[in-house]
């Protein structure tokens, strides 16, 4: 039997990082090797090798689009919107391949809008929303839920669509409500009101969409969530 061919790197600790959880999983194709070696180095809070590695799993098996996902979410976390967006994209043309659809967090219509909203590209992004919206069935969390609505609405209203901002927002302030997620997407009755508190926030766009009033472009920020917030 030949030996496993090593995936080559200049960086030291990514290098020995990769060598250790190949020895430890030597049945492993190269691509969930550097895959275990992305998430040791995300769990660390080690943005830069985060990044390589991810690219690296995706480069060994560049038709799996679990690794686009990843590697996306870690170049959002870095505020890099443009690359995320090719990999998202990339994600979506293989039909989001190991990717579990129905959680939002790796539902890759979700980070797409994202990346598209920071792009300025907000009609597109709501569009990849409306996506999300009818795939996602599984939030677990009602913070993300509650922003997702709430920057769909600003991305309604941005383009003067007010009826569909008014419905958003609307939505975002009764969250979890109706239509958000599936009847066995429970969430935990005390994060569910301490997430209320996020209506002070969310209302008076509401209000401004109501008066019929447009927002500025670059009025807010959003950001999605990737699973390492502090």
């Amino acid at each position: 039997m030949a030996p496993r061919k090593k995936a080559p790197s200049a960086d030291r600790e990514l290098a020995n990082q990769f060598t250790r959880f190949q020895g430890m999983f030597p049945e492993l194709p190269l691509d969930r090797v550097w895959a275990a070696t992305a998430e040791y180095f995300d769990e660390r809070g080690d943005g830069s090798h985060t990044l390589a590695a991810w690219k690296s799993a995706s480069a060994a098996n560049p038709e799996w689009g679990r690794w686009h996902l990843e590697l996306a979410k870690t170049l959002i976390r870095l505020k890099q919107f443009d690359q995320a967006f090719v990999h998202l994209s990339r994600c979506v043309d293989l039909d989001a391949s190991g990717c579990d659809t129905g959680y939002f967090a790796t539902n890759p219509l979700y980070y797409l809008g994202y990346a598209l909203f920071n792009l300025g590209r907000r009609k597109e992004a709501s569009e990849a929303w409306r996506g999300a919206e009818t795939t996602v069935m599984r939030w677990r969390d009602p913070e993300p839920l509650k922003d997702f609505h709430f920057h769909r609405g600003y991305a309604f209203h941005v383009e003067k669509n007010i009826l569909d901002a008014m419905e958003s927002y609307r939505r975002a302030l009764v969250a979890p409500g109706p239509g958000d997620g599936s009847d066995d997407d429970t969430m935990d009755p005390d994060a569910v009101e301490a997430a209320q508190a996020m209506n002070d926030r969310i209302e008076p766009w509401y209000l401004m969409a109501r008066r019929g009033e447009i927002p500025d472009e670059g009025a807010i920020t959003a950001i999605p969530y990737t699973g390492r917030e502090s």
